[in-house]
C-alpha cells in the first residue's frame, strides 16, 4: 500500500492520479481506469452492506450457489444497485432485505419462496419487530391461532421460556417471536431476544414442532 508521500514519488512512473488530500484515494493508474475503480468501489460497498453487516448470514450462502463464486454475486448485486438507482438513493437498512429478495428472485426465480423464508429468518434473528416485514409471507388465521395457543400454554407450563415466569402470554408474545417456516418441512422457530449471542447479537432460537399440540 502506497502512503501519500510514496504515491507522490511514484505517481508519474505508475501513471497514478489521486486525490491530494487524505486519504489520497487513487482515481486511476496506467493499469486500471477510473471507471474500473468506481466499479470496484461499488462492489466493495455491497460486501460491506450485505456480508460485513452480518445481517444476512443464512441467505447469502444459498444465493452464492447461483453464481460461479462470491465475487460474481457481489458484482451482479452492485450492477443491480446501479441499475435501480440505489447508490444515489441509499435504501434504509430494513429495506435492503426486500432488495435482496428482488435480486435473488431475478437470478433464481424457482427458489423465490426459499429466499423469502431465509430473509425472514435473518431479519427476526436480529430484530424483534413491532410490525411484520413487507416481504415476509402472510400469516394465516390457523397460524395465528397456533401462535396464540403456544403462548397461552407457555404461560402455565414453561417448556421453552422458563426465564419469563413473571410474564403473561401476551407479554411473552411481545418479548419473543414465533414464526412458521415451510422449508425443508413445516416447523416453527422461537426467537428469544432476552438471550442473545453476545458476539453477534443474534437471538437464541428454538425449533418447535409442527403442528403445535
Amino acid at each position: 500500500v502506497l502512503k501519500g508521500s510514496d504515491m507522490h514519488v511514484h505517481a508519474q512512473e505508475y501513471g497514478i492520479r489521486y486525490l491530494e488530500q487524505p486519504p489520497y484515494e487513487v482515481l486511476y493508474t496506467n493499469w486500471i481506469s477510473y471507471c474500473e475503480i468506481r466499479r470496484l468501489k461499488r462492489i466493495e460497498e455491497m460486501v460491506e452492506l450485505y456480508y460485513n453487516s452480518g445481517q444476512f448470514t443464512h441467505t447469502l450462502p444459498v444465493l452464492e450457489k447461483a453464481y460461479p463464486g462470491p465475487f460474481a454475486m457481489y458484482e451482479a448485486l452492485a450492477d443491480y444497485y446501479q441499475e435501480q438507482g440505489y447508490f444515489t438513493n441509499s435504501p434504509a437498512r430494513a429495506y435492503r432485505y426486500q432488495i435482496l429478495l428482488e435480486f435473488a428472485a431475478m437470478k433464481d426465480p424457482a427458489n423465490r419462496e426459499i429466499y423469502r423464508e431465509l430473509l425472514t429468518y435473518d431479519m427476526y434473528l436480529r430484530e424483534n419487530l413491532k410490525s411484520r416485514p413487507a416481504f415476509a409471507a402472510e400469516i394465516t388465521e390457523e397460524e395465528k391461532q397456533d401462535i396464540r395457543r403456544f403462548y397461552q400454554t407457555e404461560e402455565h407450563e414453561r417448556h421453552y421460556l422458563s426465564a419469563y415466569d413473571q410474564y403473561d402470554w401476551k407479554q411473552l408474545s411481545r418479548m419473543t417471536h414465533l414464526e412458521l417456516f415451510r422449508y425443508p418441512e413445516p416447523h416453527y422457530v422461537l426467537f428469544d431476544y432476552q438471550e442473545r449471542n453476545p458476539l453477534n447479537y443474534e437471538a437464541k432460537v428454538q425449533v418447535i414442532g409442527y403442528p403445535i399440540l
